[in-house]
């Protein structure tokens, strides 16, 4: 009983860890890409979808590196489960969410995402090549944002110089992200073994929801602002994010076996494709359709609970 209490422990401040520190980290990147003449459309497009996915990042490719293959991939595809079906659902559920035309343009992008990753997964491993696939997918659909929205990028200088210690604060932060996953995946580990459950389990809800609470307080913000596009517009790169970059960098430092997300996968379609639907017939997310979220993300754990493996 004393271990189980010190793995969850170990859990809770490990995530407490990835989020303050994560939240601490974002802001210092931002900045320091201020001050050293990067342009606002890089920021917003590339550095604050980052700054949220710190987190995911992280705890799948710390869990890659000791070979806890579930946790990697749960947490990845458990995030992006959860980022629509519970974060977005409980916005929703708040106040409708409004987006403009952007927002169901990169949506579509979402889904092809998802769809690459599911035809690199088909022979059941994430190898390092489809590794490296998925954050060449993640440039290429990079290039096409920043093309896309190349008129935007108006003349930018740099606010001040750059100094040692910014760069020494951005590595010891970065330690802290390292430090807090090391403790999510310490936990999990342990839990999962202790109670019988396999690590894709735990990834995927305890692990997942933990590392997803920076994009929960983005949406949850949004909707209490009446500013959909930040709610929708964050999950939608986060997404993206957690199904190229956190899964390309955890297969490439070791392959991961696939096998036991296909039920999850499917899930993850159920509530991408009617949020895709929503988007272009509505433009935007309504009370309706976020109960519908909540609804199959309570079914999502009731299967768990009734020992179904996801």
């Amino acid at each position: 009983m004393l271990e189980f209490a010190v793995w969850s422990l170990s859990i809770l401040a490990g995530i407490a860890i990835l989020v303050l520190a994560g939240d601490r980290l974002s802001d210092k990147i931002i900045e320091v890409a201020r001050r050293a003449g990067v342009s606002p459309l890089i920021i917003s497009i590339v550095l604050v979808s980052f700054s949220t996915t710190l987190p995911e990042i992280t705890t799948s490719a710390l869990a890659s590196y000791q070979g806890v293959n579930g946790i990697a991939l749960g947490n990845a595809l458990g995030s992006i489960f959860a980022n629509i079906a519970l974060i977005l659902g409980l916005a929703s559920l708040i106040k409708p969410l409004k987006a403009d035309s952007p927002a169901y343009e990169n949506s579509l992008a979402m889904l092809a995402s998802l769809v690459f990753l599911m035809v690199l997964s088909i022979d059941g491993t994430l190898s390092r090549l489809d590794g490296f696939l998925l954050l060449l997918a993640y440039a290429a659909y990079l290039r096409w944002l920043l093309k896309k929205h190349a008129r935007n990028g108006a003349d930018w200088e740099p606010v001040d110089g750059v100094g040692i210690i910014d760069y020494a604060l951005l590595i010891i932060l970065g330690l802290f992200l390292v430090g807090g996953a090391g403790m999510v995946v310490f936990g999990g580990k342990n839990i999962a073994q202790a109670l019988g459950v396999s690590d894709f389990v735990v990834g995927a809800t305890v692990v997942a929801v933990g590392t997803s609470l920076p994009e929960m307080t983005n949406a949850i913000y949004g909707a209490i602002r009446e500013r959909g596009n930040i709610s929708v517009g964050n999950i939608i790169g986060a997404n993206i994010i957690n199904a190229l970059v956190v899964l390309g960098i955890a297969s490439l430092i070791r392959p991961l076996q696939t096998g036991a997300s296909v039920l999850t996968v499917i899930l993850v379609l159920f509530v991408m494709v009617p949020m895709i639907a929503s988007l272009r017939k509505t433009g935007g997310i309504g009370r309706r359709v976020g109960a519908y979220f909540l609804a199959l993300y309570a079914l999502y754990l009731a299967l768990l609970f009734y020992g179904v493996e996801l």
